[in-house]
Protein backbone atom coordinates (compact mmCIF):
# COMPACT_ATOMS: atom_id res chain seq x y z
CA UNK A 1 0.00 0.00 0.00
CA UNK A 2 2.66 2.08 1.04
CA UNK A 3 4.39 1.69 -2.37
CA UNK A 4 1.20 2.26 -4.26
CA UNK A 5 0.68 5.70 -2.52
CA UNK A 6 4.22 6.40 -3.43
CA UNK A 7 3.62 6.14 -7.16
CA UNK A 8 0.41 7.86 -7.36
CA UNK A 9 2.31 10.75 -5.42
CA UNK A 10 4.97 10.63 -8.32
CA UNK A 11 2.58 10.75 -11.20
CA UNK A 12 0.59 13.69 -9.25
CA UNK A 13 4.05 15.32 -9.47
CA UNK A 14 4.29 14.81 -13.22
CA UNK A 15 7.29 12.84 -12.70
CA UNK A 16 5.98 9.42 -14.11
CA UNK A 17 4.08 11.71 -16.98
CA UNK A 18 4.24 9.89 -20.60
CA UNK A 19 6.93 11.68 -22.42
CA UNK A 20 5.69 13.90 -25.65
CA UNK A 21 6.80 11.89 -28.33
CA UNK A 22 5.71 14.09 -31.04
CA UNK A 23 7.92 16.66 -29.86
CA UNK A 24 10.34 14.16 -29.30
CA UNK A 25 10.17 13.10 -32.62
CA UNK A 26 10.35 16.58 -33.72
CA UNK A 27 13.69 16.95 -32.27
CA UNK A 28 15.13 13.94 -33.56
CA UNK A 29 14.11 14.63 -37.27
CA UNK A 30 15.40 18.02 -37.29
CA UNK A 31 18.63 17.05 -35.62
CA UNK A 32 19.17 13.32 -37.58
CA UNK A 33 21.46 15.41 -40.70
CA UNK A 34 23.65 16.87 -38.29
CA UNK A 35 23.50 13.45 -36.02
CA UNK A 36 24.94 11.19 -39.39
CA UNK A 37 27.91 14.19 -39.35
CA UNK A 38 28.58 13.80 -35.24
CA UNK A 39 28.51 10.31 -35.92
CA UNK A 40 31.19 10.13 -37.97
CA UNK A 41 33.56 12.72 -36.09
CA UNK A 42 32.82 10.75 -33.17
CA UNK A 43 33.63 7.35 -34.73
CA UNK A 44 36.96 8.63 -36.14
CA UNK A 45 38.01 9.35 -33.01
CA UNK A 46 37.34 6.57 -31.65
CA UNK A 47 38.94 4.47 -34.28
CA UNK A 48 42.17 6.53 -33.85
CA UNK A 49 42.34 5.03 -30.13
CA UNK A 50 43.53 6.65 -27.26
CA UNK A 51 46.89 8.30 -27.54
CA UNK A 52 49.56 7.48 -24.89
CA UNK A 53 50.92 10.60 -23.01
CA UNK A 54 54.38 9.96 -22.51
CA UNK A 55 57.34 12.14 -20.74
CA UNK A 56 58.26 13.20 -23.84
CA UNK A 57 54.97 14.75 -25.12
CA UNK A 58 54.65 16.14 -21.67
CA UNK A 59 57.91 18.01 -21.50
CA UNK A 60 57.14 19.27 -25.08
CA UNK A 61 53.45 20.32 -24.07
CA UNK A 62 54.67 22.25 -20.90
CA UNK A 63 57.27 23.98 -22.64
CA UNK A 64 55.41 25.60 -25.39
CA UNK A 65 51.88 26.71 -23.97
CA UNK A 66 51.30 28.99 -21.02
CA UNK A 67 50.51 26.65 -17.46
CA UNK A 68 48.71 27.41 -15.05
CA UNK A 69 50.42 24.92 -12.71
CA UNK A 70 48.43 25.94 -9.87
CA UNK A 71 45.46 24.53 -11.35
CA UNK A 72 46.89 21.05 -11.04
CA UNK A 73 46.73 21.22 -7.65
CA UNK A 74 51.41 20.70 -7.83
CA UNK A 75 52.77 22.73 -4.91
CA UNK A 76 55.77 24.13 -7.32
CA UNK A 77 57.35 25.82 -4.03
CA UNK A 78 57.03 29.11 -5.64
CA UNK A 79 60.10 27.77 -8.53
CA UNK A 80 60.42 30.75 -11.13
CA UNK A 81 62.30 28.57 -13.65
CA UNK A 82 60.42 26.97 -16.00
CA UNK A 83 62.20 23.74 -16.35
CA UNK A 84 62.56 23.26 -12.49
CA UNK A 85 58.31 23.67 -12.89
CA UNK A 86 57.92 20.90 -15.18
CA UNK A 87 60.61 18.78 -13.71
CA UNK A 88 58.43 18.99 -10.76
CA UNK A 89 55.22 18.67 -12.02
CA UNK A 90 56.95 15.13 -13.53
CA UNK A 91 57.43 14.56 -10.32
CA UNK A 92 54.40 14.65 -8.92
CA UNK A 93 52.46 12.29 -11.74
CA UNK A 94 51.62 15.02 -14.70
CA UNK A 95 52.07 12.08 -17.08
CA UNK A 96 49.98 9.46 -15.17
CA UNK A 97 47.59 12.31 -14.63
CA UNK A 98 47.09 13.28 -18.43
CA UNK A 99 46.59 9.21 -19.29
CA UNK A 100 44.06 8.94 -16.46
CA UNK A 101 42.43 12.15 -18.55
CA UNK A 102 42.95 10.90 -22.02
CA UNK A 103 41.38 7.23 -20.96
CA UNK A 104 38.33 9.45 -19.14
CA UNK A 105 37.63 11.25 -22.50
CA UNK A 106 37.73 8.16 -24.48
CA UNK A 107 35.23 6.32 -22.13
CA UNK A 108 32.92 9.45 -22.27
CA UNK A 109 33.51 9.37 -26.72
CA UNK A 110 32.22 6.11 -26.67
CA UNK A 111 29.51 6.77 -24.57
CA UNK A 112 28.32 9.67 -26.46
CA UNK A 113 28.81 7.68 -29.54
CA UNK A 114 26.57 4.87 -28.05
CA UNK A 115 23.43 7.33 -27.57
CA UNK A 116 24.32 9.08 -31.03
CA UNK A 117 24.12 5.78 -32.18
CA UNK A 118 20.39 4.83 -31.04
CA UNK A 119 18.98 7.98 -31.70
CA UNK A 120 19.89 7.51 -35.43
CA UNK A 121 18.78 3.72 -35.62
CA UNK A 122 15.52 5.46 -33.71
CA UNK A 123 14.99 7.41 -36.75
CA UNK A 124 16.36 4.77 -39.55
CA UNK A 125 14.49 2.33 -38.12
CA UNK A 126 10.83 4.27 -38.53
CA UNK A 127 12.26 5.23 -42.08
CA UNK A 128 12.74 1.59 -43.27
CA UNK A 129 9.40 0.20 -41.23
CA UNK A 130 7.02 2.71 -41.38
CA UNK A 131 7.56 5.33 -44.50
CA UNK A 132 6.72 4.31 -47.42
CA UNK A 133 9.15 5.11 -50.68
CA UNK A 134 8.22 8.70 -51.75
CA UNK A 135 7.61 9.51 -47.68
CA UNK A 136 11.31 8.51 -47.32
CA UNK A 137 12.44 10.04 -49.99
CA UNK A 138 10.75 13.85 -49.03
CA UNK A 139 12.66 12.99 -45.24
CA UNK A 140 16.08 12.31 -46.89
CA UNK A 141 15.98 16.01 -48.72
CA UNK A 142 14.21 17.89 -45.69
CA UNK A 143 16.15 16.63 -42.91
CA UNK A 144 19.51 15.13 -45.01
CA UNK A 145 20.23 17.47 -47.76
CA UNK A 146 18.09 20.33 -45.85
CA UNK A 147 16.11 21.84 -48.99
CA UNK A 148 13.12 23.25 -48.46
CA UNK A 149 9.37 22.54 -49.85
CA UNK A 150 10.09 24.35 -53.00
CA UNK A 151 13.16 22.73 -54.07
CA UNK A 152 11.65 19.24 -53.32
CA UNK A 153 8.81 19.85 -55.41
CA UNK A 154 11.00 20.70 -58.00
CA UNK A 155 13.16 17.32 -58.01
CA UNK A 156 9.64 15.41 -59.17
CA UNK A 157 7.73 15.28 -62.02
CA UNK A 158 6.14 19.46 -62.53
CA UNK A 159 2.78 19.25 -61.08
CA UNK A 160 3.16 16.29 -59.24
CA UNK A 161 4.15 17.44 -56.03
CA UNK A 162 2.63 20.70 -54.14
CA UNK A 163 3.97 22.44 -50.76
CA UNK A 164 1.06 21.68 -49.11
CA UNK A 165 1.88 17.79 -49.97
CA UNK A 166 5.11 18.17 -48.75
CA UNK A 167 3.97 19.42 -45.85
CA UNK A 168 1.69 16.29 -45.49
CA UNK A 169 4.35 14.07 -46.00
CA UNK A 170 6.66 15.55 -43.50
CA UNK A 171 3.49 15.40 -40.50
CA UNK A 172 3.33 11.85 -41.82
CA UNK A 173 7.57 11.04 -41.21
CA UNK A 174 7.61 12.48 -37.69
CA UNK A 175 4.37 10.92 -36.67
CA UNK A 176 6.20 7.72 -38.22
CA UNK A 177 8.63 8.23 -36.06
CA UNK A 178 6.69 9.08 -32.80
CA UNK A 179 5.12 6.06 -33.45
CA UNK A 180 8.60 4.26 -33.12
CA UNK A 181 9.77 5.85 -30.13
CA UNK A 182 6.18 5.20 -28.14
CA UNK A 183 6.53 1.76 -29.37
CA UNK A 184 10.17 1.04 -27.77
CA UNK A 185 9.58 3.47 -24.81
CA UNK A 186 8.07 -0.02 -23.17
CA UNK A 187 11.08 -2.20 -23.45
CA UNK A 188 13.75 -1.86 -20.32
CA UNK A 189 16.59 -2.14 -22.20
CA UNK A 190 15.73 1.57 -24.18
CA UNK A 191 15.12 3.45 -20.95
CA UNK A 192 18.15 5.16 -19.62
CA UNK A 193 17.97 6.24 -23.75
CA UNK A 194 14.82 7.49 -23.72
CA UNK A 195 15.43 9.34 -20.77
CA UNK A 196 18.72 11.20 -21.89
CA UNK A 197 16.19 11.96 -24.80
CA UNK A 198 13.89 13.76 -22.81
CA UNK A 199 16.46 15.71 -20.72
CA UNK A 200 18.78 16.78 -23.82
CA UNK A 201 15.23 17.51 -25.59
CA UNK A 202 14.56 19.74 -22.18
CA UNK A 203 17.45 21.90 -21.98
CA UNK A 204 17.26 22.34 -26.05
CA UNK A 205 13.94 23.42 -25.36
CA UNK A 206 14.54 25.97 -22.39
CA UNK A 207 17.91 27.50 -24.53
CA UNK A 208 15.91 28.04 -27.34
CA UNK A 209 12.97 29.79 -25.14
CA UNK A 210 15.56 31.79 -23.47
CA UNK A 211 17.06 32.84 -26.93
CA UNK A 212 13.73 34.04 -27.88
CA UNK A 213 13.31 36.32 -24.80
CA UNK A 214 16.71 37.67 -25.62
CA UNK A 215 16.43 38.54 -29.09
CA UNK A 216 12.52 39.39 -28.31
Amino acid sequence: MEQEAMNNQNTSDGKNAPPDFSALALFLTKSYGQMLKDQEQLKAVIDAGVLVYTKEIAIRDLSSISIDYESDRVQTSNISNVPERIAELLDNGYVEKMNRKLRWEMAETVKAYGYLSWKIEVVETAMAERMEGMERAVFERLFVRGKTYRQVCKAYKKGTLHNKQVSQIKKKCIQAVADHLKMISGFYIYSKYMLMLEREYQDNHKRESEEEEDNG
